[in-house]
C-alpha cells in the first residue's frame, strides 16, 4: 500500500460508470473526486491539483476534449506538477485517439470497461510520468 493515496479526478456524467469507478478503485489507494462535466473538472482542478484525471470525451456543459485543452492551456503557467490525463470514452476511432494524443495524454480507455482492470490500467498510465 502507497504510503499517501494517490489524488484522483474523474469526469464522466454516467452515474454507472461512476459506480465502476467507485468500485473499481480502492479508497486506501485513491483519494478520488467526481464530477459530471468538464467544467467542473477545470475548477477542481485548479483547486486541488490531482495526480490523476481521467476524462469522458462526450459530457454535458463542457466536454472532456475541451477541459483536457483548457487543463494543458494551465499548465503553461504552473509550476506544479502536470497530472496524468486519461480519456475515458466509448469514442474509439483512431482520429479520436490522435486528437487526444497531440494534447499530451498518457492513456486512451475504452468503455465499457471492467471494474476489476479500472485500477492497474489507470496506475499503468500514471507510471508513465511518475514511475516511482
Amino acid at each position: 500500500m502507497p504510503e499517501t493515496r494517490l489524488k484522483i479526478l474523474i469526469a464522466d456524467d454516467d452515474k454507472g460508470i461512476q459506480a465502476l469507478y467507485n468500485k473499481g478503485l480502492p479508497d486506501d489507494w485513491f483519494e478520488k473526486h467526481i464530477v459530471g462535466n468538464g467544467s467542473d473538472a477545470i475548477e477542481l482542478y485548479k483547486s486541488w491539483r490531482p495526480d490523476i484525471i481521467v476524462l469522458d470525451i462526450m459530457m454535458p456543459v463542457m466536454s472532456g476534449y475541451e477541459a483536457l485543452k483548457k487543463i494543458r492551456e494551465m499548465e503553461k503557467y504552473s509550476k506544479d506538477k502536470s497530472p496524468a490525463i486519461i480519456m475515458a470514452t466509448a469514442m474509439s476511432s483512431k482520429n479520436d485517439i490522435l486528437d487526444c494524443a497531440k494534447l499530451g495524454i498518457q492513456g486512451y480507455i475504452i468503455k465499457p470497461f471492467k471494474h476489476t482492470e479500472i485500477g492497474g490500467q489507470i496506475l499503468s498510465y500514471y507510471r508513465k510520468i511518475n514511475p516511482a
